[in-house]
């Protein structure tokens, strides 16, 4: 790593900060936004005060002209999350922590969480901007992947760790 690398490790660190004082909340509590920010996937974090959770989402952009596009990212955080409501049940296979398979578990298809306070981040690759805002309502509903990640994420919150039924119960089915 040269010196102007590092230059521009501390340049976006000195951001990051700002951007999370700006918000006015205990920076620890950013620890799932930047883990979901740089390592990528949704995360959860807890103090006996308070809890928060990251949830990640994406779209991918491609122009058929030009052949080119980018993914745009989307972080919802989430600070004092709560379940207002759930529909629909959807089994998948997920890999959590230090479990050595994925396990079958069951997620809602729509979940509607309320907080404290909600965080919402568009992290652009072919900008290489990242917008971040508070947004004004309380209540958000996630659809699909989002909404699977926000269930697996507050299931870390009440019960540590994530529950399912092995991968090794299933069975291998040879198609004619």
């Amino acid at each position: 790593m040269d010196a102007e690398e590092i230059r521009a490790i501390f340049r976006f660190s000195a951001m990051e900060k700002n951007m999370i004082y700006s918000f006015g909340i205990q920076g620890d509590l950013f620890l799932p936004f930047l883990l979901s920010l740089k390592s990528g996937g949704s995360w959860s974090y807890a103090t006996e005060e308070t809890k928060s959770i990251a949830v990640k989402d994406v779209i991918t952009y491609y122009d058929e002209e030009s052949k080119t596009g980018y993914t745009l990212e989307k972080i919802y955080f989430f600070i004092d999350p709560e379940v207002v409501a759930k529909e629909g049940v959807v089994r998948r296979l997920e890999k959590c922590g230090t479990k050595e398979e994925r396990e079958l578990v069951e997620r809602p298809y729509i979940i509607a969480l309320r907080a404290k306070r909600i965080i919402f981040a568009e992290v652009n690759p072919g900008s290489r901007k990242i917008t971040v805002r508070e947004l004004e309502k309380k209540c958000i509903q996630l659809k699909g992947t989002p909404a699977y990640s926000a269930a697996h994420e507050l299931e870390h919150l009440k019960k540590g760790e994530v529950e399912g039924i092995p991968l090794w119960s299933f069975e291998y089915v040879k198609d004619q």
